[in-house]
C-alpha cells in the first residue's frame, strides 16, 4: 500500500526577483535602425569630377518615424573614415573646400536615427577629381583697366596689382588692384615718375618692387600706391624686356636687351639701390623678352629672342641654375615651340607656359612666317611638355602678363602681333 499524499505538503515555487525594464529599455527594444538607401550622385567610378563636388543620396526610412540624419565619410582609402559632415538633414553635400587634383577618392554616407542606430549606404562610391582647366571663355570680357599690353600683374599683400603698360595711345603710369581678378580699382594715376614699360615687378622684404623699363631704375613701395626711387642709376645698364625674380633671399636682373644689345648677365642686390654683377656672361645665348621662373629651390630660364644680323632668332630652349651663376642647358624630350613674350610661372608642382609669338622665315617662300601663339604648355621637370587644351576664343597674344592668385593662374592683357589689338580680358587657368 502506498501511502497517501496530502495537498498540505505541496511545495510552492520560490518567485524570482526580476525589475521591470525602464521606458527607454522598452523603447530601445523597440527601435530599429534606418533602413538601407542608396547613394545617388556622383556616378560611381565618375573621372573628370570638379574639385568641390556635390554629393547626393536617397533618403533613409526610419520604420520607427525617427528623424534620421546623415554623416558624410571620404577620403583617398578604399573604406572612408574621414568624417567631412555631420548630423545633415538634407540629402545632399557640397565640398567647399578644394578637393586635391587628378585624384582618386571614396566617400560613403551613414544614416542614424534619433537614438544612433545606424545604417551604412548600401555601397561606397569612388570618383576621380580632374585635372587643370583652361577657362572655356574670359572670366572678365573689358576689364576696368584699358587695353594694354607691357604691363606687370603680381600678388601683393592678398591683392593683384596691375603696373602701367601700354594702350593704343600712351604709356601708362597707373596702377590697378583687385582681391578677385575680376573686380579693379584705380588706386594711383601717376605713381612712378617715368611710366613702366617692358619693366618687371617683384614682392621682395614686404614691399613692391619695379624693375627698369628702357633705364635701369628701381622703384619700391610698401603700399602698392606710394613709390620711392630707390635708385636713378643702378650698376646694371639700362635694359628692357629683362627677366626678374627673388631667389635665394636677393633679387635678380637677368638679361634684356637695349639700344641694339641683347644680354645675357646676371646681377642681383638685397635693398634694390646696390647691385651686383653675379656673371657677365651666363652659358645661356643673350636674348630678352624670355621668362625666368622658379620651381623646387631651382631658377628655370625659357625661350626668348636675340637679334642677329638685322634679324631676330627666337628660342625654345630651357636653362637651369641653383646659384643664378652656373647655367646648364636641360635635355629636353618634348618642348613648346619657339617663341618670346610669353609668360611662366609655377602653379600645381609644375610650369606652366602660355602664349607669345614668333617670326619664322619659311623656307619656301623665304618671308617670314609670324604667329601669336594661343597655347599652353606644363611639365614637372622642363624636360617634357604637355600642352593643356584651349579654347579657340582666347586669341594668340604677346606681351600679356600672368601670375598666381587665389590658387589658380590669372592671365590678362597682351596684343595679336598681326592686328596689333590689344586686350583687357581676364582668363584662368584652375
Amino acid at each position: 500500500m502506498f501511502p497517501s499524499c496530502s495537498t498540505d505538503d505541496t511545495v510552492e515555487p520560490v518567485p524570482i526577483d526580476k525589475e521591470e525594464p525602464t521606458e527607454e529599455e522598452v523603447e530601445e527594444r523597440k527601435n530599429v535602425p534606418p533602413d538601407s538607401f542608396n547613394l545617388t550622385a556622383l556616378k560611381n567610378g565618375a573621372t573628370g569630377v570638379d574639385t568641390n563636388p556635390m554629393l547626393s543620396w536617397e533618403a533613409a526610412v526610419d520604420q520607427n518615424k525617427d528623424a534620421v540624419t546623415y554623416d558624410v565619410y571620404l577620403d583617398n582609402h578604399e573604406s572612408p573614415a574621414t568624417k567631412i559632415a555631420e548630423n545633415l538633414t538634407t540629402l545632399e553635400w557640397v565640398i567647399t573646400e578644394n578637393l586635391e587634383k587628378e585624384a582618386t577618392y571614396f566617400w560613403r554616407v551613414v544614416a542614424k536615427d534619433a537614438n544612433n542606430a545606424e545604417t551604412e549606404s548600401a555601397a561606397i562610391f569612388s570618383f576621380t577629381t580632374r585635372g587643370l582647366l583652361f577657362s572655356e571663355t574670359a572670366v572678365v570680357a573689358n576689364a576696368a583697366f584699358s587695353k594694354r599690353n607691357h604691363h606687370s600683374l603680381i600678388e601683393f599683400n592678398d591683392k593683384l596689382w596691375l603696373i602701367g603698360g601700354i594702350d593704343d595711345s600712351f604709356n601708362l603710369n597707373e596702377i590697378w588692384s583687385s582681391t578677385d581678378g575680376e573686380n579693379w580699382t584705380l588706386v594711383a594715376e601717376d605713381a612712378l615718375n617715368l611710366p613702366p614699360i617692358e619693366h618687371t615687378s617683384l614682392v621682395y622684404n614686404n614691399k613692391l618692387w619695379v624693375i627698369s623699363g628702357s633705364f635701369n631704375r628701381v622703384w619700391s613701395s610698401g603700399n602698392g600706391i606710394d613709390w620711392v626711387e630707390e635708385t636713378s642709376s643702378a650698376a646694371f645698364s639700362n635694359r628692357k624686356g629683362h627677366a626678374s625674380v627673388v631667389f635665394d633671399d636677393k633679387m635678380w636682373v637677368i638679361g634684356g636687351h637695349y639700344d641694339g644689345i641683347t644680354l645675357n648677365d646676371v646681377w642681383y642686390s638685397t635693398d634694390g639701390i646696390t647691385w651686383t654683377e653675379a656673371i657677365e656672361s651666363a652659358a645661356f645665348s643673350p636674348r630678352a623678352e624670355h621668362t625666368v621662373h622658379i620651381m623646387n629651390n631651382t631658377l628655370y630660364l625659357m625661350g626668348g629672342a636675340s637679334v642677329e644680323n638685322f634679324s631676330q632668332r627666337f628660342y625654345n630652349d630651357i636653362y637651369s641654375s641653383t646659384d643664378g651663376i652656373h647655367w646648364t642647358q636641360i635635355s629636353t624630350t618634348s618642348v613648346f615651340p619657339v617663341r618670346s613674350s610669353h609668360t611662366a610661372v609655377t602653379f600645381d608642382n609644375k610650369m606652366w607656359v602660355t602664349g607669345g609669338w614668333s617670326a619664322i622665315v619659311n623656307q619656301e617662300t623665304t618671308m617670314q612666317d609670324v604667329v601669336s601663339y594661343n597655347d599652353t604648355w606644363f611639365s614637372e621637370d622642363g624636360i617634357s611638355w604637355t600642352q593643356l587644351t584651349v579654347d579657340a576664343s582666347f586669341t594668340g597674344r604677346l606681351n600679356h602678363t600672368a601670375t598666381v592668385f587665389n590658387n589658380k593662374i590669372i592671365i590678362t592683357g597682351g596684343m595679336e602681333i598681326i592686328s596689333s589689338e590689344m586686350f583687357n580680358d581676364i582668363w584662368t587657368i584652375e
